[in-house]
């Protein structure tokens, strides 16, 4: 078998479905990444499909991984609000509209900042675990935690001004 021609078909089956995840709603990173997985699940698997076989399972597999990405991250959200809510505003109740100020204040974080509050607020880590894993100082931590609440509580009036 000449590899070099199934090779190229991988490679062009990889690039459209990473545009057609783009198109569907994945960022283009997730995209990368489930494109990765399926080349890893496709290696493990060690079997060669056959060339017309290949390309409806790669979309099968990418397809089946992007839909597990989106729920995943759409759970994450919805604990990840309640859960920051309760802690920051003592509530027990969300209301509708506090609900979607904080969900607006947590779209403008980075990946760094959704991961402190994550672990932190919801993972109940500690600062000293949390500095551990991203290999950083307490202090760093604690100033970055701090600075976080204030920006969530700034947006989170700001949008409340802006209805």
């Amino acid at each position: 078998m000449n590899i070099s021609p199934y090779e190229q078909i991988l490679m062009t089956c990889a690039s459209e479905i990473q545009r057609y995840l783009i198109k569907t709603g994945a960022n283009p990173a997730d995209a990368q990444d489930i494109v990765q997985d399926v080349f890893i699940k496709l290696i493990q698997a060690d079997i060669v499909l056959a060339t017309d076989k290949l390309r409806p399972w790669f979309y099968r597999v990418a397809l089946s991984r992007f839909y597990d990405l989106y729920r995943r991250e759409k759970r994450y959200r919805a604990l990840l609000s309640e859960r920051f809510y309760l802690i920051y505003g003592n509530v027990v109740n969300l209301d509708n509209d506090r609900s979607w100020q904080l969900e607006q204040a947590l779209k403008t974080l980075t990946d760094y900042q959704l991961g402190l509050v994550t672990l932190y607020y919801e993972d109940d880590k500690s600062v000293k675990d949390i500095s551990e894993i991203y290999q950083i100082s307490e202090a760093k931590v604690k100033t970055d935690l701090y600075r976080l609440r204030h920006k969530l509580k700034q947006e989170m009036e700001q949008n409340n001004e802006d209805e």
